[in-house]
């Protein structure tokens, strides 16, 4: 049997072609041809027919990208078991964070979430109710807060335990992005605002939650990143750095996690929102939008296990 498709590189490279041919044995065998240095890596994993099945190669010096690929079979569409799961996303109102979250209410799961506008929260309360399945008012949990804020965030966190309970998975995905301009032009309250929201406030909700999940001693922490937080770019120094940072800041936190958690950064690819829209004008939606992604990143998230802990993972 022979699988051919492509692993997620660079967005502005384009994709890495992979091939993988499954022999009378258990193993499959995964060729790697890079864009990057020319190479090609052979490995050989276990590969489950009809699962997602991850492996490691090497991307470059810095980074181990983990590809998914699915053998053919019947994979299901949610996770292991067919768990129902309590997700926590912050920045739900928009953009990724919204999309996801429909997405993963009308497959059943429990969602917390977060954002600023307590005007975007109350109109997007009606509409996730009525993509719950079941449709439902009172599944989930939407509340007005400034991760950029310690405080809030702490408060947040009480009212999560008194209402839900520790969350199994938690999504970083609130974020914004500074103006197109040079670092010297940038202002230093909108740099600061990349930052406080972008790297303070995935920190923020990490000092708040880990806690309470090692007392369950299990759960998965997905930050999102950015092909910009693996590479550079003009025009956009503060989003580059402030992901950058999430890329190192995951990697600490994997480290310092007990077994049975996992944290990972994820870039979700160039998706058509508001912000890819400040960067790129009325070519943003030439992209993918949040509504077709959110399937593949859905998938994605609710298999990752410990096993995970610590890659840089890509949509």
């Amino acid at each position: 049997m022979a699988i051919a498709g492509t692993t997620p590189s660079s967005p502005f490279l384009g994709h890495v072609p992979f091939h993988i041919v499954i022999g009378k044995s258990s193993f499959a065998q995964f060729t790697h041809n890079s864009l990057f240095r020319g190479s090609k890596t052979t490995v050989k994993v276990l590969l489950p027919l009809g699962e997602f099945t991850s492996i490691w190669f090497p991307q470059s010096q810095r980074f181990r990208q983990r590809s998914r690929i699915r053998a053919t079979g019947n994979p299901s569409m949610r996770s292991a078991g067919g768990a129902i799961r309590t997700l926590l996303i912050t920045g739900v109102s928009r953009g990724l964070g919204k999309a996801l979250a429909l997405e993963l209410a009308k497959r059943g799961h429990y969602i917390i979430g977060c954002a600023r506008s307590q005007d975007k929260l109350n109109a997007f309360q009606t509409e996730l109710a009525s993509s719950t399945n079941p449709p439902s008012e009172n599944k989930h949990l939407l509340m007005s807060v400034d991760v950029s804020l310690n405080s809030s965030v702490e408060e947040f966190a009480r009212a999560v335990m008194e209402k839900k309970g520790v969350p199994d998975i938690i999504v970083n995905c609130a974020g914004t992005i500074n103006r197109n301009n040079k670092l010297w032009e940038v202002p230093a309250e909108e740099f600061d605002s990349v930052i406080d929201t972008n790297l303070k406030g995935t920190a923020n909700v990490l000092r708040h939650f880990i806690p309470l999940m090692l007392e369950k001693k299990q759960g998965v922490i997905v930050n999102m990143s950015s092909g910009w937080g693996r590479s550079g770019a003009a025009q956009v120094a503060p989003y580059c750095a402030s992901k950058w940072a999430i890329e190192g800041l995951t990697a600490s936190v994997a480290k310092e996690l007990p077994p049975g958690m996992a944290a990972v950064a994820l870039n979700p690819g160039v998706i058509y929102t508001d912000m890819l829209q400040s960067c790129f004008g009325n070519s943003a939606s030439l992209y993918q939008t949040p509504e077709s992604w959110a399937p593949k990143a859905a998938n994605m998230i609710l298999n990752l296990t410990m096993a995970d802990n610590g890659a840089s993972l890509s949509v």
